[in-house]
């Protein structure tokens, strides 16, 4: 008989559209987050509460990513009143 362990939890995680719009330290956060988590007595809810609050994150650090990205490519130049 094989026991098959599970696959890392970033692996896991990674299946989430939007996790990749996570900047790394927010990622690291997360698995720490959803790790603890999944030792406790988490319910359903509390777990999907959890994973909107970090899709809400993700949304701002591709949203902030866009907005760097445009300045630095001198797209986006701060307007001269």
């Amino acid at each position: 008989m094989q026991i098959q362990t599970p696959p890392p939890l970033d692996d896991v995680l990674s299946k989430l559209p939007w996790f990749t719009d996570l900047t790394w330290d927010h990622r690291e956060h997360m698995i720490e987050d959803v790790s603890e988590r999944l030792i406790g007595d988490t319910t359903r809810d509390q777990f999907t509460d959890l994973l909107l609050y970090w899709a809400g994150i993700a949304h701002d650090d591709l949203k902030w990513s866009r907005l760097r990205m445009l300045r630095e490519s001198g797209t986006l130049v701060p307007s001269v009143d």
